[in-house]
């Protein structure tokens, strides 16, 4: 099972329990009970509806938003300040008539921001974030030990020698030499793909108990379970440490001709015009998650 595979599934697994009561209160939409007209069309729809699937018309007494109370003609929330026909997602233009995007899970209010960040400090969140980090890490070792390939660290090109750092080395007696292609190491692998797959297999169960014991507070209503389980996804994906890992050579010394000292920069040798050598290490650079949300604005 792929990493991707895996995401799919635990976000499969959370729209489920979200909308686990909404499928039970339409599965029986074909019995005559269970349906009635809309008083602005007259067309048959389900009984638990709060939209009209024809015209739109909103059929209940409160904010879909929120779950506050709110007249059927009022186009305006008085608690949260949300527009009865809904608004379009800023990120996808889907237009939704809930505190997330139902497309792309993008929060829609303050509300939603807040829910987000109150998740974040949830320890089981906090848990399964690392675990999809864990997966992440397993599964680009057993596509490659897969492939037959070794496994390798690709050192990109050492950083850009700015003019002024070219004219004091040149002053100094510094040698500047042109950007080396990328290098490429080959790491030693010690694990086996079975050791792997079995390691990759145990933390896919991990995360798929851990998403499951997450269930929102006794008594919720069904606005706040969709805003309960929605936070607790965009939570997860923003609390993961990196998307992708990939290693850099950087300056980190210069050592003189004069004593073969470490300095920080030339400037710091006694006798600098003798010259000396720029020292680089290979660094591992994070990709972090971008947490820049496109929340609804307020008119």
């Amino acid at each position: 099972m792929s990493l991707s595979q895996t995401n799919q599934k635990a976000n499969t697994r959370t729209e489920q329990q979200t909308q686990t009561k909404e499928k039970e209160r339409h599965q029986h939409l074909t019995k005559p009970s269970d349906t009635r007209e809309c008083p602005n069309c007259h067309a048959k729809i389900g009984k638990t509806s709060e939209f009209c699937p024809q015209c739109g018309h909103k059929l209940v007494g409160y904010c879909t938003f929120c779950g506050a109370p709110m007249g059927r003609n009022e186009t305006e929330c008085e608690e949260c300040g949300m527009p009865a026909a809904g608004v379009a997602c800023p990120k996808c233009g889907t237009l939704n008539v809930r505190s997330f995007c139902r497309h792309c899970n993008e929060p829609l209010t303050k509300l939603a921001v807040k829910a987000i960040e109150k998740a974040k400090q949830d320890p089981k969140v906090q848990k399964a974030a690392a675990l999809m980090d864990k997966a992440a890490e397993l599964e680009q070792k057993m596509e490659r030990l897969r492939s037959g390939k070794p496994l390798k660290k690709t050192v990109p090109d050492e950083p850009v020698i700015t003019e002024a750092d070219k004219l004091v080395m040149a002053m100094l007696g510094t040698k500047v030499e042109e950007k080396a292609a990328p290098k490429t190491e080959t790491v030693e692998n010690t694990e086996s793909l079975e050791q792997l797959e079995a390691e990759y297999q145990s933390v896919v169960n991990d995360i798929n108990s851990t998403l499951a014991s997450m269930v929102p507070p006794n008594g919720s209503t069904p606005q706040e379970q969709f805003g309960f389980y929605s936070a607790q996804k965009v939570a997860i994906e923003a609390t993961r440490k990196v998307i992708s890992l990939t290693t850099q050579r950087v300056r980190s010394g210069w050592v003189c001709n004069f004593c073969s000292c470490w300095h920080n920069k030339p400037s710091e040798c006694a006798e600098p015009w003798h010259g000396g050598t720029w020292q680089y290490e290979d660094i591992t650079v994070k990709t972090l998650v971008d947490e820049t949300y496109t929340t609804y604005k307020y008119e």
